[in-house]
């Protein structure tokens, strides 16, 4: 079984959260979700996610302001499985831009409700829905 790590961030300010919708040229195209990314050789999941919020949103993080808050598994196909490292990050530097083609919002957790995230995704939006991670 193929396994593929990933590490997306869930960016909070004020009550509403940051998500992104994958543009038309990438796989899953159109779907919404959190910040983040597969990890590259070497990388562990603190890394993967300091270096994917910088190239997607040009945002600077700092490990000590990373807090993992759940981990989450997932199969798309058979014979592999994602496995999701969520963070919940309050804390940043730099200002929020969409660096790769991709249209990102605030939303409320109400909003959240209405957008056609991944499959991946729905545990934690249930999660962040029920204040699970508070």
């Amino acid at each position: 079984m193929k396994t593929r790590l990933v590490s997306c961030s869930i960016l909070q300010k004020k009550n509403k959260y940051l998500v992104s919708k994958r543009p038309s040229h990438k796989t899953f195209a159109e779907y919404w979700e959190f910040p983040g990314g597969k990890l590259e050789h070497n990388e562990n999941f603190y890394d993967a996610i300091i270096r994917e919020l910088h190239e997607e949103l040009g945002i600077v993080v700092q490990i000590k302001d990373l807090n993992i808050i759940d981990n989450v598994t997932h199969s798309y196909k058979k014979n592999e499985v994602i496995i999701m490292a969520v963070f919940l990050l309050k804390k940043w530097t730099g200002t929020i831009k969409a660096r790769e083609s991709q249209t990102i919002k605030w939303v409320s957790k109400s909003e959240i409700n209405k957008l056609n995230f991944l499959e991946g995704s729905k545990i934690i939006l249930e999660r962040v829905k029920s204040n699970f991670y508070a």
